[in-house]
C-alpha cells in the first residue's frame, strides 16, 4: 500500500487526506496545534463557542461546486448547514445607505437595477462578464479542459478596471466592491476572474454550519479515519526528507521520522522553504516565494451579549464607513475603523442554547502595527501591545455601535486576537488571514505553483490557491490531480 504525509490539518490539508485515503493510500496527517483544522476551529470562553477564520460558506445544492465536493469526500450528510437570508445574507452599510445582496445571480441583477435604474445597463454587462470569467475556471466550472487564455483574461484584469468599463455611479461602484473582504485585495488589485467566482459562489446560497468550522474539521477527521488514515496532533513537522530530488517522508521536532511516498504541504510556501533541505528549490523560485506579498492580517473582536440579536439578525454585516471601495483594506487604527465584518451566528441556529449570544467581527489590520511584539510569546505579550490589541478593540466595537445602537449595554464580554494570535496557531506569515495575497501582479502566470523541483511533493491550500474553503478545497482537487488524475476527479464530482 503507498503511503502519504500531510503537513498541516486545515481544509486544504483534510480534503487531501480524504481524497488520497479514498484513492488508496494509508495517510498520516500531522498537526503542530492541538485541535485540527488550521482556520476552521473555534475557541471557548465560559462555553460560548467564537469561530475564528470559518464564518460561512456559499452555495452547497446539488449542482454547486462545494456541495459536489462534500459529497464526493463523504461527508455531506453528517454537516447540517443553516441557510443565512436568502433575501438578504450579505448586508453592505455604507453612509446612510445600505444594500442587502440576495441569493441568486437573478435576483442579485434584479435588485441592484431597482436600487440603480439609472445603471441598467452597465450591471447587464458587468453580470454577463462575471458569467463569461466563471466558465474559465475549469474545476469551479466542472470542465476537463482548462481555457487558458481565458483564465489568464479574467485573472489579470482588475476588478476596478471591469466596473469601469461599465459603472459610472460612485455607490454603485461601492456596492459592487462591498464584499472584497472574502479574500482581502483592494479593488484597483484585485483579479476580477477570481471576484467573480467567490461572489457566484456565495449567490448560489449562503450558509453557516451548525458546530462552526470545528464541526467541518471534525466530520473530515472522521472520514479519514474511515478510511484507514491518522491524525496526529501536536506534532510538528521539522523537515521534508528528500533524495534525490524526491520527497520520501518528514522529520519531527521529536525526532521521529516518517518515511512516505507522497508528501502533502497545507504551509504556506515561504513556511515550507526552511523544512526543506538545501538546494531543493532553485534559487529562482526560492526568492520568487520570498518576495512575494502575504495576505492582509485582521484583528479578530469577539463579543458575548446579553440575549438574541435581531438587529443583525441572519446575515453578515459588511460595515464600510465611506463609499471609496479600495479603503476596505486600510488597516484599524484607535481613531478609524474604514471597514468592519461581524455576524451573529446565534441567530442562525434552528435552537438557541442559551439566552445569550456571541457576535463575530473581523477588520483588516496591517502586521507593521504589531510586528514590535512578534518575539513575544502567547500569554506573556508585553503591556504596550495589550493597550494597542485594547484601543484597536474599544474602536472597533464602538463602530458597532454606531452602527446598532441597540447593542450598547448589553455586551458582558469582549476578547479580541490579532496577527500575531493567527500566526501562532496556523504559522501563517505574519498572521495573513488568506495566506497569499491574492492580486492581479500575484496570480494568473504568477501564481505560486502546486509542484516543485522535488518530485512527490505537492502544496495546497491558501497560499497557493484561492481563499476560502471552497477555494482551499479545490487546491487539493487542483494539486492531486496531477498524480489521481484530474479527469478522473472532475468525472466524480459530476456524479456526486
Amino acid at each position: 500500500m503507498k503511503t502519504a504525509v500531510v503537513i498541516g490539518s486545515g481544509m486544504g490539508g483534510l480534503t487531501s487526506a480524504v481524497l488520497l485515503g479514498m484513492a488508496g493510500y494509508r495517510v498520516t496527517v500531522y498537526e503542530q496545534h492541538y485541535r485540527p483544522g488550521g482556520l476552521l476551529h473555534r475557541f471557548f470562553r465560559e462555553a460560548s463557542p467564537y469561530d475564528t477564520g470559518f464564518h460561512y460558506c456559499g452555495g452547497v445544492g446539488p449542482t454547486d461546486v462545494l456541495g459536489r465536493v462534500l459529497r464526493h469526500l463523504g461527508v455531506y450528510e453528517h454537516i447540517q448547514f443553516l441557510p443565512l437570508d436568502p433575501d438578504g445574507f450579505d448586508r453592505l452599510l455604507f453612509p446612510g445607505f445600505e444594500f442587502r445582496v440576495p441569493v441568486g445571480v437573478e435576483r442579485y441583477r434584479a435588485r441592484l437595477k431597482q436600487t440603480f435604474p439609472h445603471e441598467a445597463e452597465g450591471i447587464d454587462a458587468f453580470i454577463a462578464d462575471l458569467l463569461e470569467a466563471i466558465g474559465a475556471y475549469g474545476l469551479y466550472a466542472l470542465r476537463t479542459e482548462f481555457d487558458l487564455l481565458g483564465f489568464l483574461r479574467w485573472e489579470e484584469v482588475s476588478l476596478s478596471t471591469v466596473i469601469d468599463r461599465h459603472i459610472r455611479d460612485p455607490r454603485l461602484k461601492a456596492v459592487l466592491c462591498g464584499q472584497i473582504a472574502l479574500y482581502g485585495v483592494p479593488p484597483g488589485q484585485a483579479p476580477f476572474g477570481l471576484h467573480a467566482v467567490i461572489l457566484h459562489h456565495f449567490l448560489a446560497g449562503a450558509n453557516r454550519i451548525e458546530g462552526g468550522g470545528d464541526r467541518l474539521a471534525k466530520v473530515m477527521v472522521q472520514r479519514l479515519k474511515e478510511l484507514g488514515g491518522t491524525l496526529r496532533l501536536r506534532a510538528e513537522v521539522v523537515g521534508v526528507l528528500v533524495e534525490g530530488r524526491e520527497a520520501v517522508g518528514v522529520e519531527l521536532a521529536d525526532g521521529t521520522v516518517q518515511k512516505a511516498d507522497m508528501v502533502v504541504s497545507n504551509m504556506h510556501p515561504r513556511a515550507l522553504l526552511p523544512l526543506l533541505p538545501s538546494g531543493a528549490v532553485r534559487k529562482a523560485y526560492y526568492t520568487r516565494v520570498t518576495d512575494q506579498r502575504v495576505g492582509v492580517a485582521h484583528l479578530g473582536v469577539y463579543l458575548r451579549v446579553d440575549g438574541p440579536v435581531p438587529s443583525i439578525g441572519n446575515t453578515n454585516i459588511y460595515s464600510h464607513d465611506g463609499f471609496d471601495p479600495e479603503d476596505t483594506a486600510l488597516t484599524i487604527t484607535p481613531d478609524r475603523v474604514p471597514f468592519y465584518y461581524a455576524s451573529a451566528p446565534g441567530e442562525g441556529l434552528v435552537k438557541r442554547r442559551s439566552g445569550s449570544d456571541v457576535i463575530l467581527m473581523l477588520g483588516s489590520l496591517d502586521h507593521s502595527a504589531v510586528a514590535p511584539y512578534q518575539n513575544s510569546r502567547t500569554g506573556e505579550r508585553p503591556p504596550e501591545y495589550t493597550a494597542l490589541k485594547d484601543s484597536l478593540t474599544r474602536a472597533c466595537v464602538e463602530a458597532l455601535y454606531r452602527d446598532f445602537p441597540d447593542l450598547r449595554g448589553r455586551v458582558t464580554r469582549i476578547e479580541s486576537s490579532t496577527a500575531l494570535t493567527t500566526e501562532h496557531f496556523t504559522r501563517s506569515p505574519n498572521g495573513a488571514m488568506y495566506g497569499h495575497y491574492h492580486s492581479v501582479d500575484q496570480m494568473g502566470r504568477y501564481r505560486p505553483s502546486q509542484l516543485l523541483r522535488v518530485r512527490n511533493l505537492v502544496q495546497v491550500g491558501q497560499g497557493v490557491f484561492a481563499p476560502g474553503v471552497l477555494g482551499t478545497a479545490l487546491s487539493a482537487y487542483y494539486g492531486l490531480g496531477f498524480f489521481l488524475g484530474i479527469e478522473n476527479l472532475v468525472r466524480e464530482l459530476r456524479a456526486a
